[in-house]
């Protein structure tokens, strides 16, 4: 009997996304390699996120239960943008040096927080975004396809 491997299919450790040109799609050469959804880095990361979810819905809970109006925090547009490139650059692992303004730009957190954050690189953080949310972008390819 021949019967498959389900860890054949398990997410991989890190997964790479080549940068594409955002009008053309075609690949720039630029490469960002990112944690998988099983690394540590990226569990610890869902856990933090988690507990404070959790933290605020016990607040929530105790000043309902003690009859106390509940107010929700404003967290601006702005405030979950930055949240959103914290996250994704603790997944960041590194990405492949690349040109900007003729400076070479390696890789660190801060560079790779300041390209994020750029407005002018919104289809940036867009492309990255989308990789990450796709868990089978961390699956390697059967090697029978």
């Amino acid at each position: 009997m021949n019967s498959f491997d389900l860890s054949a299919v398990d997410a991989q450790d890190e997964g790479e996304l080549l940068i594409k040109h955002p009008k053309t799609l075609e690949p720039t050469g630029w490469t960002w390699t990112f944690y998988g959804p099983g690394h540590p880095v990226t569990m610890e990361l869902s856990n933090r996120v988690a507990g404070a979810a959790l933290k605020k819905a016990a607040a929530r809970r105790q000043a309902q239960a003690n009859g106390k109006k509940w107010k929700e925090d404003e967290e601006s547009l702005e405030q979950i943008r930055v949240e959103n490139v914290d996250s994704i650059v603790t997944r960041t692992k590194n990405f492949t040096p690349i040109k900007l303004d003729g400076q070479i730009i390696e890789y660190s957190p801060e560079a790779a927080k300041r390209l994020l954050l750029d407005r002018k690189k919104g289809w940036l953080l867009e492309q990255i975004a989308e990789f990450l949310r796709e868990e089978a972008n961390f699956i390697q390819p059967s090697a029978t396809s």
